[in-house]
């Protein structure tokens, strides 16, 4: 029993480091994308301040980007302002990147 104990925390412990690992070098091409909407504003989300169309043409120039293994952060500058968005995954290391103005 002491044995297989230690196999299943061996086991936890390499799928939390191939998680970790995975979020950090995958790629993240539609978090981007998702970063730049709510930077834009054109995300729904309660914080985006200013809700602009897509045919206003906000060009969010990203000029920082942090990625760890519980998340992404990202600055973008706009015509107007520089702001902070910050993306996460619904779960710890897995589901959907919600992002937000930080």
């Amino acid at each position: 029993m002491k044995r297989f104990g230690q196999l299943a925390l061996f086991a936890l412990c390499v799928a939390f480091s191939v998680s970790a690992v995975y979020n950090v070098v995958s790629d993240n091409a539609d978090v981007e994308r998702r970063a730049a909407l709510v930077a834009c504003g054109e995300d729904g989300a309660a914080s985006a301040p200013e809700r602009r169309r897509a045919s206003e043409g906000c060009r969010a120039q990203m000029t920082r980007l942090e990625r760890t293994p519980f998340g992404q952060t990202f600055e973008f500058t706009t015509a107007k302002r520089a702001v902070g968005v910050r993306c996460e995954r619904a779960l710890v290391f897995v589901g959907e990147y919600s992002c937000k103005l930080r």
